[in-house]
């Protein structure tokens, strides 16, 4: 199954207004914040179906790590909120399968993870289009200086 591609993405967010130049961030992690649209029904309408995938999305099916945590909520009569994480990488996830959309935080240490959870996560459940927006996470300080 080819993985979809990003259809629309804003990157690099600047959040922070700067004067004579860019301050210096200190980068915790990024945050990509995402949508799927038309993903099918089945795919995203069950509350089980949906915390594997996001399972699988973290964790690439490796069983060494016993410290993600799960939750999920099913509503009814179909849709699904859940959370993964493993105390490095979050996945939160809201779906509207009557419609086929998510919407999808990501949040991990590194650009490079948070697209690898974006990927396996597209195989997963299969969208048509997605769109996402970069958002890094972390702090400036002014006492740092220009860059």
């Amino acid at each position: 199954m080819r993985v979809a591609d990003t259809v629309c993405t804003m990157e690099r967010f600047e959040l922070i207004p700067t004067q004579q130049g860019a301050l210096k961030r200190c980068i915790w992690g990024f945050h990509l914040v995402v949508e799927f649209w038309n993903s099918p029904f089945d795919e995203i309408a069950e509350a089980e179906k949906v915390k594997s995938a996001l399972i699988y999305a973290l964790t690439n099916n490796s069983l060494e790590d016993g410290n993600i945590r799960a939750i999920s909520y099913q509503f009814k009569p179909f849709g699904v909120s859940a959370q993964v994480n493993d105390g490095k990488s979050h996945i939160y996830i809201h779906t509207w399968p009557e419609n086929g959309y998510s919407a999808i935080d990501i949040l991990a240490e590194d650009r490079g993870r948070a697209y690898e959870i974006l990927s396996r996560l597209q195989v997963a459940l299969k969208p048509e289009k997605v769109c996402v927006a970069e958002v890094p996470r972390g702090i400036t300080n002014s006492d740092w200086g220009e860059t």
